[in-house]
């Protein structure tokens, strides 16, 4: 997904193809990026195991999809509405949009502030799930771009990642 938005802000036109369990991870990714509702194609779980006669069926199922995609309109990056409406706003809105895409590799999220830091805690149930989440290089820039978008500049954000050592962003980006 992260291939796909950076050639659309390149002006390239491009097309994503997520498998069906990681579709609200590739929403949120895409999000994350600027690029709310980008448009990809959702192909069944799991393609690595499939021989290559399944592979090659299974392109020619999403061809026309893929073609749809990349000869339609560049996608324009919209900024992502926050609610204020009787829904949950701040850190705790926050939270639960970075968590959504994150559930879908059966990990969770949870955070706490303190002053201008925000600490994010990665909850991960277990090993397997682990090689599925994006790693904390990728997750704290997008955090941190999300708090930015939706709680201001000038807030630090850490991750607290069970895979390695937390990590943590200058104030502001």
């Amino acid at each position: 997904m992260l291939d796909a938005v950076r050639f659309e802000e390149l002006g390239l036109p491009a097309a994503a193809i997520v498998t069906e369990p990681f579709t609200a991870t590739g929403k949120v990714m895409a999000e994350l990026q600027g690029f709310a509702d980008y448009p990809f194609a959702t192909v069944p779980h799991p393609v690595a195991s499939l021989s290559i006669d399944q592979v090659n069926a299974l392109a020619d199922a999403v061809t026309p999809e893929v073609e749809r995609l990349l000869l339609g309109s560049v996608a324009d990056p919209r900024p992502v509405e926050v609610s204020t409406g009787g829904e949950r706003t701040g850190l705790e809105y926050v939270v639960e949009v970075l968590a959504e895409g994150l559930r879908a590799d059966r990990a969770d999220l949870t955070a706490e502030q303190t002053g201008n830091t925000i600490t994010f805690r990665l909850h991960i149930p277990d090993e397997a799930c682990a090689e599925c989440v994006m790693p904390s290089s990728m997750l704290v820039p997008m955090f941190q771009r999300r708090i930015d978008q939706d709680l201001g500049p000038g807030l630090v954000v850490v991750l607290n990642d069970p895979r390695d050592h937390s990590l943590r962003t200058e104030a502001g980006g």
